[in-house]
Parts: C-alpha cells; structure tokens; sequence
C-alpha cells in the first residue's frame, strides 16, 4: 500500500474525543506537517492511525496485520527510549527485521539500507558506539535513522525534530523532503512553524480533536487560524527561499 486513508476516526479518552471524527488522506510524494498545540490531538490521531490506540472509524493501516503494517509504514514515537545498550548499527538494524524471516540474518541489502540512513542522519563514526551513551539529541536521530532503515512507503514522526540542533532540524527536514520527492508519503507531527513552512508540501491544523484547516502552509498559517488555534500573531513572508514564518506576540 501507499500513502494513508482515515476515515471518521474518532479516539475517546472516557468520554471525551481526543480525536473527533477525523478524515484525512496522504498520498505518495506528500510530506504534511500535523500542527497544533498541545493537546490538539496529533499524536493520539497518529497512534490510533497506526493500530496503536483504540477507536472508532477507519484507518488503512490499522486494517491490516501487524506484519504488513510493519513492512508499509514505519514509526517514530515522541518518547525516545533507548532500554539497551546496544550499538548504533544494531539499533538501526531493528528497523529491517519487518524484511527478514525468522531466523534469517541480514543481507547485503539490509546493510546498505542502514548505512544509507545512517549517513542520512549524520552518524557516520557512531555504529560502534553504545546507543545508551550518546545525547538526547544523537539518540532521536538514531531512532530517525532506525525509521528511515525500515524503508517503507510510509513514514510517521512524532515531533522528531524536538531537540536537535538548528543544523540537525533543517537536515532532518531535508532528508524527509528527499523521502516525499522518492515517492514515499511522510506525516510529521511539528511544534515548530517555521520549520513547517518552509519544508511542509501540506499541513494539517488540529485542535480540539478536529481537523481545523488542510492545505498549503500559507492556506492554514492565516491571521484567523494564529489567533484563534495557538493565541499568535506571526510574520509569513514569501521569499526565494521559500516561506519564512515567525511567531511574533500572544493575542489572547
């Protein structure tokens, strides 16, 4: 399969929606940023997509087995822990088990898959290296890194950029850009706009468990949809470099 379909997804918290009756579409060659503040929703909307959390509704990924869901989409949490302390290459490596058989030991194509997102994350030097040891911010992008191994039509992050250095965020960005533009579909859960801007095809506005605005940056990162969904105003300007945003003061 490609992209993601969802269908009136709704995610109940007792009897409040965390999700409320969402439908949204990815499709290959998409990279959509999933905005909103917290609590809007994202994460439980991304988790339910995936099989994860119980719901109402439908999603195409959550209809099949955990095998095939593992070979079509590939996951990184928001919460980064690292339980053992294995090497950087190891830990990357989990990510081509959904394209192994029991028992079956990597093959050349495995490794080339995991030194390629190895080098996609900029931690040539590190597979020896005990993942246990690094810093919060090399460990996200080991679990990147683990993700993009996988090698799959479709990639969900959850605020994966949290934490890293401006140089690692842009690059981070760029290489899920490379991803869209390889065909693949990526949804990326942000909290930082300008990141969102500028590297986004599309994004996804949430609040209150609902799909607030879907469309280009520009189209969703209104005056209107500031104020009234995160309490801002912003500078968005079009340049030749693409869509520079920056938040400015609270409105409320």
């Amino acid at each position: 399969m490609s992209g993601l379909r969802l269908e009136n997804l709704t995610v109940l918290r007792g009897k409040t929606a965390a999700v409320n009756d969402v439908s949204l579409s990815l499709q290959a060659g998409e990279l959509v940023g999933l905005i909103g503040p917290n609590g809007a929703g994202k994460t439980s909307l991304m988790r339910a997509a995936l099989g994860l959390l119980p719901h109402l509704g439908k999603s195409s990924l959550s209809d099949l087995s955990p095998l095939a869901r593992a070979k079509a989409a590939a996951w990184m949490p928001q919460a980064r822990e690292i339980a053992w302390p294995v090497s950087v290459q190891t830990l990357v490596m989990l990510g081509r088990v959904p394209h192994l058989a029991a028992g079956q030991r990597p093959n050349e194509a495995d490794h080339v898959a995991v030194a390629q997102a190895i080098a996609a994350m900029d931690l040539q030097g590190f597979e020896s290296r005990s993942a246990t040891e690094l810093s919060g911010g090399e460990q996200a992008r080991v679990l990147i890194a683990r993700a993009l191994a996988q090698d799959t039509d479709l990639l969900l992050a959850d605020e994966p950029v949290a934490g890293l250095d401006p140089g690692h965020q842009i690059a981070t960005m760029q290489t899920f850009a490379k991803s869209a533009q390889a065909g693949k579909s990526v949804l990326v859960s942000l909290h930082d706009l300008g990141l969102a801007a500028r590297h986004c095809h599309r994004l996804v506005l949430m609040n209150h468990g609902r799909i607030m605005a879907d469309g280009s940056p520009e189209a969703v990162l209104t005056p209107d949809n500031l104020r009234e969904v995160f309490g801002i105003t912003a500078y968005l300007h079009k340049t030749e470099n693409g869509l520079i945003f920056l938040p400015l003061e609270v409105s409320k």
